[in-house]
């Protein structure tokens, strides 16, 4: 019997979350909005950086399922980067992929946006963005974000 020989780039092959933690005050952030009732059914899928794979440039991704509580969910505050971002959200309707079935709420440099078809956001180095409120969910959201950056990191 033969024993195989690992491949190359086994490693480069990410099939689960290994992002660090997100900081305190998201945290924060997310438990003072379920001790008000305001809940979101979500899968964090995956993320990679440079510290996960090296020479990784930044990118996660994550399914929004559906609100479960009382009132919209706030799932980012206010940053800028030193590096371009997109941030994704793609609808899951097989005969209409381009609407994106719910609303969600961008905000960019203080001003909100509302986002009802599926849509990429470039954000670009330095402008202040977020928060990103999530209003409706009717059918489940793709949420997807990239940087030209080899992690993320961000500035208040």
């Amino acid at each position: 019997m033969s024993v195989k020989k690992a491949q190359k780039y086994t490693k480069n092959i990410i099939t689960e979350d290994l992002m660090p933690p997100r900081p305190a005050h998201y945290v924060k952030m997310i438990d003072d909005q379920v001790k008000a009732g305001k809940t979101l059914d979500r899968t964090m899928m995956m993320g990679i950086q440079d510290n996960i794979v090296k020479g990784a440039f930044f990118t996660g991704c994550e399914w929004l399922w559906q609100l479960t509580g009382n009132g919209p969910v706030q799932i980012e505050v206010e940053h800028a980067h030193d590096f371009d971002e997109i941030i994704g959200f793609i609808g899951s309707k097989r005969n209409n992929p381009r609407d994106l079935g719910g609303e969600i709420e961008v905000w960019m440099d203080g001003e909100p946006y509302s986002i009802t078809k599926s849509s990429y956001i470039f954000i670009p180095k330095g402008l202040k963005h977020c928060p990103i409120i999530i209003k409706r969910i009717d059918t489940p959201i793709f949420m997807y974000e990239t940087a030209n950056s080899q992690s993320y990191v961000f500035k208040e």
